[in-house]
């Protein structure tokens, strides 16, 4: 199927008959007897290849010439003269002007199909090119746009992690700043009233008491600090490590074995379900740092005090290239209204009890980032929490 028309342009019908019967086997022909006409049909529905006649009446074929590569549909339009002018300087001429090739009349059939066919490829070799410049430059726009973009949403999420950690941090120093500075007040006073030999037992034993409160409130608002700062360090952590082929059923068995010092002495069991052959290629130690995160939130979150729970952690192949590994329990589940925010950062049910709500926030990023899978958590139907990490089975090197 061709691409366009030939017009053939020219003030003698019987020029006009000779190049018809030499191309309309392989092409479909229009023609022009003169150069205004010739400039109508092509601003009405531009050819692919123009064959003009130079002298004409009215408008000459140079005219046309020009006029056509003036015009912004007929300006990649090729154009090969056709005409008894056969001197060197003419032909320099039709050049000039835009022409891409220039044949003298009598004119040799073979020899205009051939220019016909080489200029019709190398126009619709351009065209391609053309074509294939603009959809990568659409693509470059399009790429640039989403690198804006996510270089935008990353800012909104740092200046949200600032936030965060600025209200989170502000909290134990403010408490301990306030019981350092109660303290230093009441250690001057009593320093004046030893001074003055005012000071009586009892009054040192209320001293020494309210010392030891303000002393453990410190202790433990300090300490609080560093485990916010511990959490902190948690989304940035590199984890180390290679790529390696993991045998998924005794790696699973590993990380439960590790981990039986959290869940055994409350009285949970923890189970592995996963096929002996199933394998994958990944960094261990990230997969470990998931999994052992995922456990201990589900200890911290799933069962209220006193409650014994079943976790059990799972592999499954997810077609060819694709590893599903699960977290599972017979919990609680997730609060109510809680589950579309549990990936937020410090976003928390419990933080009367000290969660920062970074857990499953890093076990997102780590997953996303490091791993080039999906973390998605849910309530199970039957009762309880689902975590899974849908992963590629062989984590891009590039990660």
């Amino acid at each position: 199927m061709n691409a366009g028309h030939i017009l053939i342009v020219d003030d003698d019908t019987a020029n006009i008959r000779a190049l018809a019967s030499v191309l309309e086997d392989r092409h479909e022909v229009r023609f022009a007897t003169s150069g205004r006409r010739a400039l109508e049909l092509a601003a009405a529905d531009p050819p692919e290849l123009v064959l003009l006649d130079v002298m004409m009446p009215g408008l000459d074929g140079y005219a046309v010439c020009r006029l056509l590569k003036a015009g912004p549909a007929t300006a990649d339009v090729p154009v090969i003269f056709i005409t008894s002018l056969s001197s060197p300087e003419e032909e320099a001429f039709g050049l000039e002007t835009g022409a891409v090739d220039y044949v003298t009349k009598p004119f040799s059939p073979a020899i205009v199909r051939a220019r016909v066919a080489t200029h019709l490829s190398l126009c619709r070799a351009n065209r391609r090119l053309r074509d294939e410049n603009d959809r990568l430059e659409s693509l470059v726009r399009e790429r640039t746009r989403k690198l804006a973009q996510a270089q935008r949403e990353k800012m909104a999420a740092l200046r949200q992690m600032v936030a965060g950690v600025a209200h989170e941090i502000n909290t134990p120093i403010g408490v301990a700043l306030g019981s350092a500075s109660h303290l230093g007040d009441r250690v001057a006073a009593m320093t004046v009233r030893l001074a003055d030999n005012q000071l009586r037992r009892a009054e040192l034993e209320r001293f020494l008491a309210s010392a030891g409160e303000l002393a453990a409130l410190l202790s433990g608002t300090i300490a609080r600090a560093g485990e916010i700062v511990q959490c902190f360090k948690g989304v940035a952590a590199d984890h180390g490590g290679l790529r390696q082929t993991i045998a998924l059923k005794p790696f699973l068995e590993q990380v439960a074995e590790s981990l039986r010092p959290q869940w055994e002495p409350a009285g949970h069991r923890m189970a592995v379900d996963c096929p002996a052959d199933l394998r994958m290629v990944s960094n261990p130690a990230i997969l470990s740092a998931i999994l052992e995160q995922l456990v201990r939130n589900a200890l911290e979150h799933a069962f209220p005090a006193g409650r014994h729970g079943v976790m059990t952690v799972g592999a499954a192949a997810a077609g060819p290239e694709a590893v599903l590994l699960t977290v599972a329990d017979d919990g609680a589940g997730i609060a109510e209204g809680a589950a579309g925010r549990i990936l937020e950062p410090f976003f928390t049910t419990r933080r009367g009890t000290g969660s920062v709500g970074l857990g499953l926030n890093i076990v997102d990023n780590l997953v996303s980032d490091r791993l080039g899978g999906a973390f998605t958590v849910a309530s199970r139907a039957g009762g309880g929490t689902l975590a899974t990490l849908h992963l590629p089975a062989r984590t891009p090197p590039d990660l």
